[in-house]
């Protein structure tokens, strides 16, 4: 959260408020695994002096999913944010703020309440021609459901860690554009020899298979297996409401497109929009029957066996989950038929492992493999020892040339490879072909063509730097204050 609030400090202001009704839209989280003690159901932790309070943490929610909305072109839904566990993300960025928050109380900063307001009238947001207006910052907070006061205090953080991150901030010298710059527009002449080798002419030895189970028996595993006690609610049939269906779409108008990529109308929408909008309400029902089989007064109706990596099961909550858990409602499909799915877990099988003609399959697939790359590399180190290469002029980081024999995926990583390795010669297996180098010649930009990279570089430069002063002194402070997590998921 630190480097995402340096890269992206103007616009917090806009977006502490902003960020509260793009919450609404996204749903509160759940506080059923909340620590409900009366001396902090109003926090959700505490980092040394500081308590972090529900408020907060529901608005840097709706900051966050409002990113990931806008980063997805809208596609992003409140399901997606469970199942990536965004409450955690946002609680542990929370807390990493704070730990700053708590270092910059100890260096004496402070921010004044001439300065809040100063921030508040030039924000905007809150402006009508050019000057701040009471009555729309009072109607954007009611509208944000936020009071002035909490508002206040979340804009004095941001000021705050703002003062910090200013404080702390180290310029960038000539030897650090220098560095860049000939890391960034360094040149490279360089020759080529491709070679190529074929799988069908790896013969398989059967003795040679079995000798690499008996070794290698902990690697060949069965799947774990978990098997569950379910009831599918079938996707709900709702009636055509055309009001509710109209409200469901201006709601979620920016995931319904067509293929140029432009928002359809409700009315070439509207089959998706009902098959969604009775989806949420599937997902509604669906909850609720899932509080009541967790309390004993529904019953779980038949058995499914699921194996890591089946379609529709979320299995970081199955991994997690021990016998009994119940397992929240998810989308899953029975019978051609959409729904949503609750479970229990009965019983878990580890990964065993395979017997010998199981596992043959994949064994046989290492062992090509292996026997390729074996075989490239054992070619690759004698055609560089005589080496006959074509030279293929000067590259760049940022080129992409065309090279005969190689894809444009291939000559991407080959080019990276080349770059990310300090030697002068040397060769690269991509898949089932090797390509041998040599650099024969390397140049730097001249001075006039770097000159209009100067901001690049520089700014380049201080980012790097500043991120990495800031995620150092992070990782040190990580221990210094006390931290009491009381939230613990949803």
């Amino acid at each position: 959260m630190i480097t995402w609030m340096q890269k992206h400090k103007k616009y917090l202001v806009v977006t502490i408020w902003v960020s509260t009704i793009a919450f609404v839209g996204a749903g509160f989280v759940g506080w059923g695994a909340y620590d409900m003690n009366t001396n902090r159901a109003k926090s959700v932790a505490k980092v040394g002096d500081r308590s972090i309070s529900i408020g907060e943490f529901q608005q840097k929610y709706g900051t966050m999913y409002e990113y990931y909305v806008n980063a997805s072109n809208g596609k992003f839904s409140q399901e997606q944010a469970e199942q990536m566990g965004l409450d955690k993300i946002v609680l542990q960025r929370l807390i990493q703020d704070n730990i700053m928050l708590n270092y910059a109380d100890e260096l004496g900063l402070s921010v004044s309440d001439e300065e809040i307001i100063l921030a508040l009238m030039v924000d905007p947001s809150f402006l009508i021609d050019g000057k701040f207006d009471k009555a729309k910052y009072e109607n954007a907070l009611k509208q944000a459901r936020i009071t002035p006061k909490d508002y206040e205090y979340n804009l004095a953080n941001t000021l705050l860690l703002d003062k910090l991150f200013n404080a702390l901030r180290v310029d960038a010298n000539s030897k650090d554009l220098d560095m860049l710059a000939a890391s960034y527009f360094m040149q490279d002449r360089v020759s080529i020899q491709i070679i190529n080798e074929d799988k069908s002419s790896i013969k398989v030895d059967e003795n040679e298979l079995k000798s690499i189970w008996e070794k290698n028996k902990d690697k060949y595993l069965t799947k774990t297996k978990y098997t569950l006690k379910s009831k599918f609610i079938p996707k709900v049939a709702s009636d055509e409401n055309l009001t509710a269906l109209k409200e469901y779409y201006e709601e979620n108008r920016a995931e319904y497109r067509d293929g140029f990529d432009k928002i359809l109308s409700f009315e070439a929408a509207k089959d998706r929009v009902k098959d969604d909008y009775d989806m949420r309400q599937t997902r509604k029902l669906a909850l609720s029957q899932y509080l009541k089989a967790k309390k004993g007064e529904v019953e779980l109706e038949f058995d499914i066996v699921a194996l890591d990596g089946d379609y529709g099961f979320d299995f970081e909550e199955l991994k997690n989950a021990q016998i009994g858990d119940y397992i929240k409602p998810f989308k899953y499909r029975v019978d051609y038929k959409d729904g949503y799915l609750i479970s229990k877990l009965e019983s878990k099988e580890l990964p065993t492992p395979m017997a010998y003609e199981n596992a043959k399959e994949f064994i046989i697939d290492d062992y090509i493999d292996n026997k390729l790359s074996k075989n490239l590399e054992a070619k690759a180190k004698s055609a560089l020892n005589n080496f006959n290469g074509t030279d293929i002029g000067f590259v760049a980081r940022d080129t992409r040339p065309v090279i005969k024999g190689l894809s444009e995926n291939e000559v991407s990583e080959f080019v990276n490879l080349i770059f990310a390795n300090s030697a002068k010669d040397g060769y690269v297996i991509l898949g089932n072909k090797a390509v041998v180098y040599k650099i024969l010649d390397q140049k730097l930009v001249t001075a006039k063509e770097l000159s209009g990279y100067e901001n690049l570089l520089r700014n380049s430069a201080l980012s790097i730097k500043n991120e990495q002063l800031i995620e150092d002194l992070l990782s040190s402070l990580q221990h210094r204050y006390k931290i009491e997590q009381y939230y613990k998921g949803q």
